[in-house]
């Protein structure tokens, strides 16, 4: 019998200590309730991620950063969501936390550390509540899961670690299939965003020659656009905001993730029915 869920992930022989201290932590992960598979040192991750889905076997693929920490009860969490997403939807392909709708709007709340400084109010969370799936135009890379039997794959040409989860969207969009935000939080313990470097725009002028006739499509890093000027000054502005408002950008990666859920109530949060789930 094919496993339910398989976890991917690319990362790099530095990212060692990263994933010793989020990904492997992830309960589900450490008691090897589901399976992970490390994709070391990959020129792309659309390249690599694809070839995965071609000899994957679980019904379907999680895809996450390997500073991620998935909490207790994330994947029952999922298997429910998925339940009720297959009644909703059969179409579906896609499901994500940190899904963004066509408006701009994040769905699907998480702890990110490189973000928590800018929502104090929430204790550090950013995305929105919901009570049910949002449909979504692209999402944040750092979780996300395929449903493999909707044959939907990855480029293998997109270069670089950027953007392939909006690659993926609009590809599902194109072969009449639908894409959703959910209400997961989880940690992600990342580093500050402090410039989006050369590798960001291999990435993006590729989507832009590729998805020309499409754009434009909001991103968690800003409308991916044809229009030729947005890109240099979101880069200046990203740059600013690290050289001038530095604490907006403090380092706050937890050594413990786990205790970092138990003080924001995300461990209630994924035990609870969705009706009921609210930080």
């Amino acid at each position: 019998m094919a496993p339910l869920f398989h976890i991917y992930t690319c990362a790099r022989s530095s990212d060692v200590s990263t994933l010793e201290r989020d990904l492997y932590r992830s309960p589900s992960i450490a008691n090897s309730d589901v399976g992970l598979t490390i994709l070391w040192n990959q020129p792309s991750a659309a390249a690599a991620y694809a070839r995965a889905i071609e000899t994957a076997t679980a019904d379907f693929l999680v895809f996450a950063h390997c500073d991620v920490y998935f909490p207790e009860n994330w994947f029952e969490r999922l298997a429910w969501e998925i339940d009720r997403l297959m009644l909703l939807d059969p179409s579906w392909a896609v499901a994500a936390s940190g899904g963004v709708t066509a408006a701009g709007e994040v769905v699907g709340r998480t702890w990110d550390c490189s973000l928590a400084p800018l929502f104090p109010e929430n204790g550090g969370l950013f995305g929105k509540a919901s009570d049910g799936p949002v449909p979504i135009v692209s999402f944040d890379e750092m979780a996300f899961v395929l449903r493999r039997e909707a044959g939907v794959s990855f480029d293998p040409l997109l270069p670089e670690f950027h953007l392939y989860g909006t690659d993926i969207a609009l590809e599902a969009e194109r072969q009449g299939r639908t894409c959703y935000g959910l209400d997961m939080p989880l940690i992600h313990n990342a580093k500050p965003q402090l410039s989006l470097g050369s590798d960001y725009v291999r990435s993006y002028r590729y989507m832009v020659r590729k998805w020309a006739a499409r754009l434009p499509v909001a991103t968690t890093c800003g409308a991916l656009t044809r229009n030729p000027f947005a890109l240099p000054l979101r880069r200046l502005s990203i740059r600013y905001k690290a050289l001038c408002r530095r604490s907006t950008y403090t380092d706050q990666r937890v050594s413990d993730p786990s205790a970092k859920v138990r003080e924001l109530g995300i461990d209630r949060v994924l035990a609870a029915p969705l009706s009921q789930a609210r930080v």
